[in-house]
């Protein structure tokens, strides 16, 4: 065999008609056999149902003759009715019994030899014994018992028709699959591989260097269906090629055009930057200055800052004023910027003690003016007017705030320019009564008693405003006190803090749960704790305003007479 024959056979061995003949053939056969079996087992089932019913008929018609010879023990009648049975081909034995089990008439043949002793056995072993009882009618229409009829029946021999059958059947399917395969393929070949084939050739003619001069042409009967759609697909993309190698002739063109020039452009540009350079570079030394002067005007403000920030750090009390007064206390002031818009003030007034939190309007350099504001007027009213009453020093808080800040004036003029205020919550901590007394202006007094937080509203009505009310009466809350309860005072900047997955506030409830959660540890732990809490549940929002939270335990009132009496 030559090389160039060995290849052709090889190629159509790989190609898609071998290929699709062989799934094809692969599949029918799968089916045909698939569905021959299923033809098989419900011939076997007739067979079975057709080989019993044929049986008992016979049994059937030679039941009265049975009978008889059983009755009247008669040997030779017995013997021709079984000699009878055998014209039957399938009986193997058949024996006739009286009713004492005495064999009245027995005959047997051997058993038909096949090469599929062992299949036939297996298939109808189990439906070739039929047993028929022998009954005499007597007088008074009773059945009395007089023998039975037995019949044997040879599996081989029933299964050699039921084989010779199917060997008919099975040949004929193959047949019948081999002959659609083969229609199939052609048909197959014709339609598809054909066409296929004569368009690789119309392709291998296409020219690379001018690939759309060279059409392929349409397959005849195929314009309309996917062979059609592939032609026009790969003419399409031939003439895309085509146009494509004209452009890059006609912008190689272009190209040679442009680098005939390049140099005298590079040449006028080059002189056209120098020229734009020393702009730029007179530019540059006056934005450098602009830049000097901007760093030392913004050094100037942030001095200015944080020597504000020393100045209201200033402002604030020490803690160590309220020694022996209380059992534990921590304060935590946190402006959003270097200076804030939180104020809070602590001192003692003999066996009393006032703690107190602010929230003036705004924040940085606005909200610390106003906390300077406010601790002046808080200073005065807590030193020529009253210290005792917490409800009144907010009223003088509200009139005197509304007066330093021209408010009532900024009202009746309809003057827009200035509207600031507060919001505050003050404490009275009295020892020898054993009462915490707290009015509040939107700030509430948190406090716990056996592992519960509880919380008392002050009044919805804030200071210095122009619309808050300079006649307004705040109310008064008395809290007693018992050993080991603990109150927090915190401004809106801990709950209204936006964080969460959802970016919603903080919120009163989630700062009660964390409260609750942390009783067991010292005031300053708490506090440090709830701070972290916080900067966790922002994660990447920025902070919104100032923070302050203050908490405290007071003493037992025997320990808080004892620290009053040893001062006295």
């Amino acid at each position: 065999m030559s090389e160039r024959m060995l290849s052709a056979r090889v190629t159509m061995l790989k190609g898609l008609v071998f290929k699709q003949a062989r799934a094809t053939m692969v599949i029918a056969l799968l089916v045909g056999l698939s569905a021959s079996f299923f033809e098989l087992v419900s011939d076997l089932k007739a067979e079975r149902e057709t080989l019993g019913a044929t049986t008992v008929q016979i049994l059937s018609m030679v039941n009265s003759s049975a009978s008889e010879a059983a009755f009247q023990m008669n040997q030779e009648l017995a013997h021709n009715l079984v000699t009878g049975l055998f014209q039957y081909q399938a009986v193997q034995s058949a024996s006739l019994r009286d009713n004492f089990g005495n064999i009245m008439a027995h005959k047997e043949r051997p058993h038909t030899e096949t090469s599929l002793t062992w299949l036939a056995d297996k298939l109808f072993v189990d439906s070739t014994e039929f047993l028929l009882p022998l009954f005499h009618r007597n007088a008074d229409g009773s059945d009395e018992p007089i023998g039975e009829l037995s019949v044997s029946l040879d599996p081989r021999t029933v299964a050699a028709g039921f084989f010779s059958r199917a060997a008919i059947g099975l040949v004929t399917t193959l047949a019948r699959i081999i002959g659609v395969c083969v229609l199939f393929i052609a048909l197959f070949y014709v339609m598809i591989t054909k066409p296929l084939l004569r368009l690789q050739s119309d392709i291998g003619k296409v020219d690379p260097a001018e690939p759309g001069q060279c059409l392929l042409p349409a397959a005849r009967s195929h314009e309309d269906d996917e062979l059609g759609l592939l032609v026009r697909t790969l003419n399409g993309l031939l003439t895309a090629f085509q146009t494509g190698l004209q452009a890059r002739d006609t912008a190689q063109g272009e190209l040679t055009e442009l680098a005939r020039t390049l140099e005298q452009r590079v040449i006028d540009r080059t002189n056209e930057l120098a020229r734009q350079k020393d702009g730029v570079e007179r530019a540059l030394a006056q934005l450098n200055a602009a830049h000097a002067e901007l760093n030392k005007v913004n050094r100037h403000i942030n001095e200015s800052i944080r020597y504000a920030s020393r100045i209201q750090t200033s402002l604030l009390p020490d803690n160590s004023s309220l020694d022996g007064m209380l059992h534990d206390i921590a304060v935590g002031w946190s402006p959003r910027d270097v200076v804030g818009g939180d104020f809070y003030w602590i001192g003692r007034f003999g066996d009393r003690c006032i703690i107190s939190v602010m929230d003036c309007t705004g924040h940085g350099v606005p909200g610390a003016f106003m906390t300077a504001i406010v601790a002046s007027v808080l200073d005065r009213i807590l030193h020529e007017h009253c210290h005792d009453d917490p409800a009144m020093i907010l009223q003088l808080l509200n009139r005197l705030v509304k007066a330093s800040l021209r408010q009532e004036q900024h009202e009746h003029a309809g003057d827009i320019a200035s509207d600031d205020g507060l919001d505050a919550a003050i404490c009275l901590i009295d020892n020898q009564r054993g009462t915490l007394t707290y009015a509040g202006a939107n700030i509430p007094l948190l406090y716990a008693v056996d592992n519960h937080i509880h919380e008392v509203k002050g009044d919805r009505h804030s200071l210095g405003y122009r619309t808050s009310r300079a006649d307004f009466a705040f109310t008064n809350h008395v809290v007693p006190m018992t050993a080991g309860m603990a109150f927090y005072l915190a401004t809106d900047g801990v709950t209204d803090q936006v964080g969460g997955p959802h970016r919603r506030l903080f919120g009163r409830r989630r700062l009660s749960a964390a409260l609750r959660d942390g009783l067991e540890l010292s005031m300053h732990e708490q506090m440090q704790r709830i701070f972290l809490i916080l900067s966790d549940y922002r994660g990447e929002e920025s902070r919104r305003d100032d923070m302050t939270f203050i908490g405290f335990v007071p003493l037992p009132p025997v320990a808080a007479m004892a620290s009053v009496e040893a001062l006295l």
